[in-house]
């Protein structure tokens, strides 16, 4: 029960976290309310679509846990009426906007390595660390993977290299405390902040992997 109760308030953290990334990323594309909508929820529920397709969750918790989906939706309103109605105030300050919107995205990403990480465990792959930690990754970048695609850029996964390791090294972090039994808080903790302040570090000090040329 405590168990569940922690995942559960972190997963709400993560879907309004990745939902005011989505949102913002649609009003930059100057999308109408529908789209900011629409771009919020694929950003904070993709990445567990696609975990629950690969665990054989069917159908994905997204669609019949409505909560989500809600908190997605209300958390894009809020965001794009915000923008709405002090447009002057937005568009002037769009590089803090860029800043806000690079940590919320991290938090998102940091939250959602370890929720996907625990999901594999919970239904029974304690034991394939592979599969598990990997789950973990594809939840936490999942969202934003398709986020991107659907605004017709380069996911950002494939473009920053930080970010999918970020996401690979919390949800390493989080398994092997995990299976090690430290405190289940603790745990969470350490491996979403390791992942969110390794991206924000990267961010300052643009660490990316070289590309070819």
């Amino acid at each position: 029960m405590y168990t569940e109760t922690i995942m559960q308030i972190i997963c709400t953290m993560g879907v309004i976290a990745f939902a005011v990334s989505g949102a913002m990323v649609a009003i930059s594309k100057h999308t109408d309310a529908f789209g900011v909508i629409v771009l919020a929820v694929i950003t904070a529920t993709g990445g567990g679509i696609i975990r629950d397709i690969l665990l054989g969750v069917f159908p994905p918790k997204a669609f019949t846990d409505r909560s989500y989906v809600l908190i997605a939706v209300v958390t894009a309103l809020v965001v794009y009426l915000i923008a709405f109605l002090f447009k002057d105030l937005y568009c002037r300050n769009s590089r803090m906007l860029d800043s806000v919107n690079n940590i919320v995205d991290a938090l998102g990403l940091g939250i959602f390595a370890v929720t996907g990480t625990q999901a594999a465990i919970d239904y029974g792959f304690a034991q394939n660390g592979f599969l598990s930690i990997l789950i973990g990754m594809i939840t936490g970048i999942g969202g934003g993977f398709l986020r991107d695609i659907m605004v017709k850029e380069i996911p950002f996964v494939l473009r920053k290299r930080i970010y999918a390791l970020a996401a690979l090294a919390g949800s390493m972090i989080f398994y092997v405390l995990y299976m090690h039994n430290f405190n289940y808080t603790v745990s969470v903790t350490v491996a979403t902040s390791f992942t969110f302040v390794l991206r924000l570090l990267a961010t300052h000090f643009k660490w990316n992997i070289p590309p070819a040329y």
